[in-house]
């Protein structure tokens, strides 16, 4: 299969070098210091199912540089994929798939607005790493986890090819989903609520789930951002406290919410998009979300970056 990679990080470049293992015919969209890096060198994975390192790669800054591909994993922040989103046709072929990983609800709208939504799969992926440096990945779980789903009706047979080809080697599970939606708020409702605790506590994982007062909070976050879900007609769970816990009870406890990473590295943060988007939709559904305002409101000024 070929696959194009845009946005070599944490989890792009963790999905590039697991492709690449199988042997599809993986290229990368990136830029600066990274491009340059997998261009001449190739690139590096460090996880705890071992070290792999790839040689020099097939990449570009330009789309229309690396051709049509089947299947277009998109892994930059969400805050950068209006813009890129204009600019990705060219890896557009008879039955290409775009499948989006970003946090957060709001990808596949923004996607839809620029290119064919038959092309658009919804996805979602669990997974603790990070680009340590140019052309280096550390990964810190020993897992990868994507569920997925067509962007509208039930999985396909080219959904279904999808995910045999992610589910070929090592370090990655991939499942289809019939309600992706779901899937896609599920983490949401822990990520957006886990995010605002962690950075305004400046805490870790294993910090926060040892203080109670911590736990308390993120609940109460959850609990908002669950309720706006449901009003927005998403079949979510009622017991949110299992929601939460369930898929942060096998992250490394020294892990730390890649926002707060972001925060303290003094990056650009995809607030708007976690709490930012909480308080949003809550207004539209008329739901209140005081937890997520606060959030939003304190983090604010860190928005943007240094």
């Amino acid at each position: 299969m070929r696959v194009a990679i845009v946005g070599a990080g944490g989890v792009g470049g963790y999905l590039g070098v697991r492709l690449a293992q199988t042997g599809q015919e993986v290229a990368w969209l990136a830029r600066g210091r990274n491009l340059a890096h997998l261009r001449d060198r190739g690139v590096t994975l460090t996880s705890p199912l071992g070290d792999v390192t790839l040689g020099p790669q097939r990449v570009s800054d330009k789309a229309e540089a690396l051709g049509a591909a089947d299947l277009i994993i998109l892994a930059v922040k969400l805050y950068d994929l209006g813009e890129l989103a204009s600019r990705l046709r060219p890896l557009l072929g008879p039955g290409s798939a775009v499948l989006p990983l970003q946090n957060g609800v709001e990808a596949h709208a923004i996607l839809a607005a620029h290119l064919p939504t038959e092309a658009l799969l919804k996805g979602t992926v669990s997974i603790k790493s990070r680009l340590a440096g140019p052309g280096e990945i550390v990964c810190k779980s020993p897992f990868c986890r994507i569920t997925f789903g067509e962007g509208a009706g039930p999985p396909g047979p080219r959904a279904r090819a999808i995910a045999a080809t992610l589910n070929a080697g090592q370090g990655v599970e991939a499942a289809l989903s019939p309600d992706i939606d779901a899937a896609i708020w599920k983490k949401f409702v822990m990520l957006s609520s886990f995010s605002a605790v962690s950075c305004l506590s400046r805490a870790s994982i294993g910090e926060i789930l040892a203080s109670p007062e911590a736990v308390e909070l993120v609940l109460a976050a959850a609990n908002e951002a669950a309720a706006v879900g449901r009003a927005l007609g998403v079949a979510l769970p009622e017991d949110i406290a299992e929601l939460v816990h369930s898929q942060v009870r096998d992250m490394p406890k020294d892990g730390r919410a890649s926002m707060l990473e972001d925060l303290e590295a003094g990056r650009r943060l995809e607030l708007d998009f976690l709490s930012g988007s909480v308080v949003k939709l809550g207004r539209q559904v008329g739901q209140a979300t005081p937890v997520h305002w606060t959030a939003y409101q304190a983090l604010a000024r860190h928005a943007g970056g240094r």
